[in-house]
């Protein structure tokens, strides 16, 4: 299995309208998306305005296939007023998993 992390920060505030966009736009966007598994949104709790967005996959290969198509690249601009102008991707291959 793969993840793609997202870290970012939020413009100020706009927490919840980017929760939102998160759950109108993201998730109808890639719920079919080849390799797909699952994915997590998650908020910090030592600042309001930054996040991690992870989704996993079941091959490099579809997660890069995502990561190049241009269903993502409408996503991303589709964002970006709403970003700070912080933020990484990072991939990673899951070594253990311990799912209950």
């Amino acid at each position: 299995m793969h993840l793609r992390v997202v870290w970012g920060k939020i413009r100020r505030g706009r927490w919840d309208e980017y929760k939102q966009w998160y759950m109108d736009n993201v998730i109808p966007a890639t719920e079919n998306a080849p390799g797909l598994r699952g994915r997590r949104l998650s908020r910090s709790v030592d600042d309001p305005d930054e996040g991690i967005s992870v989704t996993f996959w079941n091959t490099e290969a579809d997660m890069q296939a995502y990561e190049h198509s241009e269903k993502r690249q409408e996503i991303s601009r589709s964002a970006e007023h709403l970003y700070a102008g912080e933020y990484w991707i990072r991939h990673f291959e899951v070594e253990y998993s311990d799912d209950k």
